[in-house]
């Protein structure tokens, strides 16, 4: 699966939909983290027959998530989401963690937001290679670019109360799949 490539189709998110599956049932309600633009999230939902809120800190990308009925936007930092204690069944984010300026911030709203229970997804890649490369120019640019490593993203979640396994899907890229307690 290689899910950061663009021009997904349904068969693409149909994994993602899969991994997130036993957490969020039909009409429950996912967050799509970093969402950007909606694409992945919206597709993500249609496959769960769930509603999802596109979370992102750039509105001029919350602008162009197309308005469909099971979806909203929220302009906010994952670092400070406005939504209750327990309020999504479950949550991803895809290719977007390490642009988070405060991970462990990060991590701690998420396991706030996400009922006990509830699925965590990200996806993102080992800061290995090539990657390296990426981290360095996203910093040039003013991003964080701090890649985790799967054991380091394990340990991450886990100091928060998410419980899960990051495993390699494609090259040095890595989906975490885990469990608010």
């Amino acid at each position: 699966m290689q899910w950061a490539a663009r021009g997904r189709t349904e068969d693409d998110l149909r994994p993602l939909a899969e991994m997130l599956r036993p957490y969020v049932p039909p009409g429950g309600v996912l967050a799509d983290l970093g969402g950007g633009t909606g694409e992945i999230g919206i597709g993500v939902a249609r496959a769960l027959e769930a509603r999802v809120v596109i979370v992102d800190p750039i509105s001029q990308m919350l602008q162009r998530v197309p308005a469909e009925p099971l979806v909203s936007v929220r302009l906010a930092s994952v670092e400070a989401l406005p939504f209750p204690a327990g309020y999504f069944d479950g949550a991803f984010c895809c290719d977007a963690f390490h642009h988070f300026h405060d991970q462990d911030r990060a991590v701690h709203e998420i396991a706030r937001v996400v009922r006990p229970g509830g699925g965590v997804l990200v996806l993102d890649a080992e800061p290995t290679g090539l990657n390296r490369g990426v981290n360095a120019v996203e910093r040039l640019l003013g991003e964080p670019g701090a890649m985790r490593s799967r054991a380091q993203i394990e340990a991450l979640m886990s100091a928060h109360g998410v419980e899960g396994t990051a495993t390699i899907t494609h090259g040095s890229r890595y989906s975490f799949l885990g469990s608010v307690r």
